[in-house]
């Protein structure tokens, strides 16, 4: 079982939430959302899985093994390397734009 904490809920978000608590080879454990209404949203739909707006719980937390990055490009570079000083295995969601 691979315990996955996720880090936006914006526009992608709750797409890769609701497969990760799908999969049944893995748990969410964490989600971390800046976003008071989006924790709320994430809450209603998902009451078992912890909820904060402080990203560095994440890092903290040893039963983590892998971080989901859906949040704006520009974090991308800054979360992804936290994650990896923290030792997690990361995803960084990078949606497709047409121009």
């Amino acid at each position: 079982m691979v315990h996955i904490a996720q880090i936006g809920v914006g526009y992608w978000g709750p797409n890769l939430l609701r497969n990760l608590v799908t999969n049944k080879r893995c748990t969410v454990s964490t989600v971390v959302d800046i976003s008071e209404e989006r924790q709320d949203y994430v809450r209603r739909l998902y009451p078992t899985v912890r909820v904060t707006g402080d990203v560095n719980e994440i890092w903290r937390d040893r039963k983590s093994d892998a971080v989901v990055i859906a949040t704006p490009v520009k974090t991308h570079f800054h979360l992804a390397m936290q994650a990896l000083e923290a030792g997690k295995h990361i995803l960084v969601e990078k949606p497709w734009l047409r121009v």
